[in-house]
């Protein structure tokens, strides 16, 4: 990203530009994502540092919403006890924004003073589907974690992942689940209304995700020149995760015949 002066300011804050080139309409490339990483170089030790903040939304006078990185510059750190006193200069990292590169991207992206905002790129695999009830032989850790997580929820059907373990790789990665229905559809497009929860097993600190919806699909209202309707899948919110072999993905979604889970892999860019 590149600091700007961009034709809408905001007082306090830099501009930066994004600089991706989203798809051609119709293109058969695989989906892409890019992640605004708001950060600050510091001298750190030993410990991992965070830099403190969060993206809001503010609509500035065009009438344009605008992602704004918020952060009075300071870090959080582990307090692991460091074998000696060396200091380094770090790119300290905060939360960053996922953005899908296909939907509309805002122009610029504004930080607070003393912040710079940086991008990746991410690359995805082909969408894979989850299994329902998986068996499984293997006494791997994920497993074995997996007796831990419930077994049925009502009115849900469990599914579970296992994400293979990677070696010899430093790539940070992410899972990124999809719900959807299949269902008649029109011309036009298309959202499978719910939302994912995520539910904490006590005194395990494992997490799995619950998708609460009653299968509601909500659309644009295009006039469609035909009234040719095919069967198709309707998809819903996402939700990312960090990429974890040692745990397994478990999600509940409502027990119907034409609700399905699907996951990929998203795998990161260098950051520039």
């Amino acid at each position: 990203m590149s600091n700007v002066t961009p034709t809408q300011t905001l007082d306090g804050y830099k501009g930066y530009a994004l600089s991706v080139t989203a798809p051609e309409k119709g293109s058969s490339a695989l989906p892409a994502k890019v992640e605004i990483v708001p950060g600050k170089t510091m001298e750190v030790d030993c410990n991992h540092h965070s830099l403190m903040g969060q993206f809001s939304e503010k609509s500035l006078s065009d009438g344009k919403r605008y992602h704004v990185f918020e952060s009075n510059g300071e870090a959080t750190s582990t307090l692991m006890a460091c074998p000696d006193n060396t200091k380094r200069k770090e790119f300290v990292r905060g939360q960053g924004l996922f953005l899908d590169i296909n939907e509309a991207l805002p122009p610029v992206v504004f930080a607070s003073e003393g912040i710079e905002i940086k991008q990746r790129l991410w690359s995805s695999s082909t969408p894979y589907a989850m299994e329902k009830g998986i068996a499984h032989s293997v006494e791997t850790e994920a497993a074995k974690a997996l007796k831990a997580y419930p077994e049925s929820l009502e009115g849900y059907d469990r599914y579970v992942l296992f994400l293979p373990e990677i070696k010899n790789s430093t790539k940070e990665r992410k899972v990124e689940i999809t719900p959807g229905v299949t269902t008649e559809v029109d011309c036009n497009n298309h959202r499978l209304m719910g939302e994912f929860v995520e539910k904490n097993i006590d005194g395990w600190g494992y997490n799995y995700l619950v998708f609460e919806s009653d299968g509601g699909i909500r659309s644009t209202r295009m006039a469609c020149p035909d009234n040719t309707r095919r069967t198709g899948l309707v998809t819903g919110a996402t939700h990312l995760m960090n990429y974890n072999s040692r745990l397994p993905v478990v999600v509940f979604i409502p027990k119907k015949d034409n609700f399905s889970i699907q996951y990929q892999v998203w795998e990161a860019g260098e950051l520039k």
